[in-house]
């Protein structure tokens, strides 16, 4: 043999050799059960599957810590997609036809730092698309087709840092949609459709808090009006816009109602921007979402349904934005409860209530006979609590007679009844901050009738 032909034999030795070692390679990076989906490329914990024509998000095994999905055809993500990938510390979707993203698209990637969603077609975003993104730092969004922004959307991510929203079709945003991201240190919203109108201000003040504090960049322009395209949003001061205070329109009334009623509270307000409406009982604002008898109507009306004890107290509407704020007049729900109980509501502080009942009716008309005993009853509850007390129908106080107490409920109890205590009786309860009363008249009959008639009041 020639020293070529060994030379041929040699290099034609070593490019087999090499072909085997690479197709070994093949072979074990796709080996069935290996975690490795088929024509991907992995190494160690590290998945990238790029190129591929992909129209789904792939099975991978549940160490993945890196996994690389850019330039596919993946066009929906399914909840639960990369459920058990809790390792997962990166995930690039980048450059697919994403068209929104539903809630438990990530679920179970409580570890994941790096979300990278840009240049897709992403046009909307459930409000929990992003919960349990605990540890999330950077969340790239742009360049899709988003319009609008739930406000809850980013609430659930603490550790986020940068979140890359520029280059999409964002209109409006409503206040406090960033205002639970303590940690940002990059904001881009600029090159969207944003209106600069008064519903802008509070995204203008932030983002003047974020240049103050010298923590945070963040970049916003203005598309609309066309005298304002280009301009930053920091900038804008509500002199230049005209921003109109809220205005009572439409204001709440009183309204009686007893155990399972409906009630409604009107309240309509205008203004620029428009108000939101927010609803007070007994001077604390009403949470809807912790109690499903409550709704706001989308007019600002307050419904309550399946009214109970508990529903009783001063209500109040309030209209604010970013103008201002105004309320309306104070209004009374009051509780009439099951057969037998007579309540009268009275207040004259909105942290003050004072709830008078008698048992076991409605005053009402007696029987009671000479030498027999008698018993009015009147208790009352409250806050403060209230004291209880009794005078004659003249106003007098009660004499100072054996036979006459004042039981531990509060109620009125003569015994050995004499002809001289008929009469006019009245219960008083008072808490310190205002009073209400109740009267009843005792006719003391002789042998075998006795009449008490009863009335009742609420000053």
């Amino acid at each position: 043999m020639t020293a070529r032909s060994a030379e041929t034999a040699r290099r034609c030795l070593l490019a087999f050799v090499l072909c085997c070692g690479l197709g070994a390679l093949a072979v074990v990076a796709q080996k069935p059960g290996a975690g490795c989906p088929s024509r991907c490329l992995c190494f160690r914990t590290t998945v990238r599957c790029m190129h591929l024509l992909l129209e789904a998000v792939p099975a991978v095994a549940p160490q993945t810590s890196i996994l690389d999905l850019r330039f596919n055809r993946i066009r929906e993500i399914q909840p639960g997609a990369f459920r058990r990938l809790r390792n997962l510390n990166t995930l690039l979707l980048n450059n697919n036809q994403i068209k929104k993203i539903p809630s438990g698209a990530f679920e179970d990637l409580e570890n994941l730092k790096y979300l990278y969603l840009y240049k897709n077609e992403i046009q909307s975003i459930d409000r929990q698309a992003f919960t349990g993104l605990a540890s999330l730092e950077q969340l790239y969004l742009h360049f899709n087709q988003i319009e609008t922004l739930d406000p809850a959307s980013f609430q659930h991510l603490p550790k986020l840092e940068r979140l890359f929203l520029h280059n999409n079709r964002i209109t409006h945003l409503v206040p406090g949609t960033f205002n639970h991201l303590e940690s940002m240190k990059r904001l881009r919203l600029d090159s969207n459709a944003l209106h600069c109108d008064c519903e802008i201000l509070w995204l203008a003040d932030l983002l003047k808090a974020y240049a103050q504090s010298g923590n945070a960049q963040a970049a916003a322009t203005c598309e609309y009006p066309r005298r304002m395209q280009g301009r930053s949003v920091a900038t804008i001061t509500p002199e230049e816009l005209t921003c109109e205070r809220p205005r009572i329109t439409s204001e709440p009334q009183d309204a009686d109602v007893v155990p399972g009623n409906t009630v409604y509270f009107t309240c309509r307000a205008e203004g620029n921007p428009k108000p939101e409406i927010i609803w007070l009982r007994n001077n604390n604002e009403l949470s809807m979402k912790t109690d499903s008898r409550l709704n706001l109507l989308d007019d600002g009306t307050l419904m309550i349904q399946n009214t109970q004890e508990t529903d009783q107290g001063i209500y109040q509407c309030m209209a604010k934005n970013v103008a201002g704020e105004v309320k309306t007049q104070e209004v009374t729900l009051r509780y009439f409860g099951s057969p037998g109980t007579w309540r009268a509501l009275h207040r004259s502080h909105p942290d003050h209530l004072l709830l008078l009942s008698l048992h076991p009716s409605p005053p009402q008309n007696t029987e009671v006979l000479v030498g027999e005993s008698v018993t009015l009853e009147c208790s009352a509850t409250g806050h403060p609590p209230p004291r209880i007390s009794w005078t004659r129908g003249d106003r007098t106080a009660l004499p100072a007679d054996p036979r006459v107490n004042i039981t531990p409920s509060g109620g009125l109890y003569i015994q050995n009844v004499a002809p001289g205590d008929s009469g006019e009786y009245t219960c008083f309860a008072s808490n310190g901050i205002d009073s209400i009363h109740a009267t009843a008249f005792i006719i003391v009959q002789g042998e075998h009738r006795v009449r008490v008639r009863a009335t009742g009041s609420a000053a």
